[in-house]
Formats: structure tokens, C-alpha cells, sequence
């Protein structure tokens, strides 16, 4: 992809101005929760969790990108899920089903917990391709779970 990215404003100039916020947070979701099947695939229980709920972010980041209540707030709130929950009942509904990972998630990656369940790992997972799935309908990433 031919692109050049200004040093001092960061503004992409090239074929790659033409891909949206939006698609490039859903691709950045893709490739996430693929690379968490295969990780969960693995048992890398972890790993999986991490890049599940990182997906389920970039896919929060899609929404987001798209919100017109989120363009028109001049404050706006730091995390992804809060800011989620602004866009609509719908968007509330899944930032509340992904907040209650954030805690495991720190644990996690700061090794206070080295061995989530793979139980709660596949619920993550299946939510993450849930909310995908919602948020590009026809991607068929549900039920990918090892």
C-alpha cells in the first residue's frame, strides 16, 4: 500500500486515506480474534483473553468512530466502554457485557492471575465475534471457538 504519513500533523496522505476509521479498527478486530482462536486453540488461555477483549475493543472503536453522539460531546469519557455506552442502548448493553472482563484482563497482564478459565475465555471470545458480527452483519465469525 503506497501511503505516506505526515512527521508533523500524522495525517495519512495515499491509498491508505481512503480506508476509514472504522474499517481500520474492524480489520485490527479481525486479525485480533483470529489470532485469539488460535491462541485458545493452543491453550494459551491468556494470550487468548487478551487479544479477544482487544478485538472486542477495536470493534467498540469502530462504533465509536461512526457515533454522531460521540463527534458532538466535547468531553468525553477516557474508556472505550464508556464511551460506548453513549451511542445507544445497544452500545450500553455490550460495553456492560465487556467491562466486567476489564478486571480479569489486568490481573492477567500483571500475572496476579497466570491461568484464566478456558470457560470464561470462550464466553469472551464468542462475545467478541457476537459484537463483530453485529457491528459488520454477514462476517460469519461467530461460533469459531476451538
Amino acid at each position: 500500500m503506497n501511503s505516506v504519513v505526515s512527521a508533523t500533523t500524522g495525517a495519512v496522505h495515499g491509498e491508505a486515506a481512503r480506508v476509514s476509521r472504522r474499517d481500520r479498527f474492524l480489520d485490527a478486530a479481525h486479525g485480533l480474534l483470529a489470532q485469539a482462536h488460535g491462541e485458545f486453540g493452543r491453550g494459551e488461555f491468556d494470550l487468548a483473553l487478551e487479544s479477544a477483549y482487544r478485538a472486542a475493543l477495536r470493534v467498540a472503536g469502530a462504533v465509536n468512530a461512526e457515533s454522531p453522539v460521540i463527534q458532538r460531546r466535547k468531553r468525553l469519557p477516557t474508556s472505550a466502554w464508556d464511551r460506548l455506552a453513549l451511542t445507544s442502548q445497544q452500545g450500553e448493553a455490550w460495553a456492560g457485557r465487556f467491562a466486567r472482563f476489564s478486571r480479569l484482563r489486568g490481573r492477567v497482564a500483571s500475572g496476579i492471575e497466570t491461568r484464566p478459565s478456558p470457560l470464561v475465555v470462550a464466553e469472551l471470545l464468542d462475545l467478541a465475534a457476537q459484537f463483530l458480527d453485529e457491528a459488520v452483519p454477514g462476517a460469519n465469525v461467530q461460533g469459531m471457538v476451538a
